[in-house]
This record gives C-alpha cells, structure tokens and sequence, in this order.
C-alpha cells in the first residue's frame, strides 16, 4: 500500500542522491527550482522517476507547479495518480 510517508521519504531519497543534497537542505513546500536543487532537467529526471518507481506515464501536461512545485506537491501528484488507478486501498 502506498503511503504519503513513504512516497515522501523515497522521493527524498531519491533527491539526496540523484542531485547530491542533504536531506536537511530540501525545504518540504519551497520549490525545488528555485532553491537551487533542481533545474528544468531535474523536472524530468523527476518525471523518469516517477514513471519507474509508481508505474504510471507522467505527460507534459503534468509536470507543472501545480504538481511538482515543492517536495510535497510531487507527494499529493503521486498519490493523487495512484490513487485514481487504484494503487491505494
């Protein structure tokens, strides 16, 4: 069962080592853009993420601020599409 807890501390994870942070610099509702962790490129690796650790297409239509502007916006989007495929009970 997927959680918000856990889809956060991976997608945390993921952040730490993909783009060489400390998990004590990622601020859970500032933008990851403009704090200077992720570029345009990091949205897509983002994005790639996505689609390989919950199995579901991330479209150009999806990656705006509305879904990926902070770490807990890419949280709820995750969730969100998971649950609308019925991946949460």
């Amino acid at each position: 069962m997927i959680t918000k807890d856990k889809v956060q501390s991976k997608l945390i994870d993921f952040l730490c080592c993909q783009f060489l942070v400390e998990e004590s610099d990622i601020e859970l509702e500032e933008s990851l853009i403009d704090t200077g962790i992720i570029d345009s490129m990091g949205l897509i690796e983002i994005a790639f993420y996505i689609e390989k650790e919950y199995s579901f297409k991330v479209t150009e239509v999806m990656m705006n601020s509305a879904n990926f502007g902070s770490v807990y916006k890419i949280v709820d989007f995750i969730t969100n599409q998971s649950l609308l495929l019925g991946r949460i009970g």
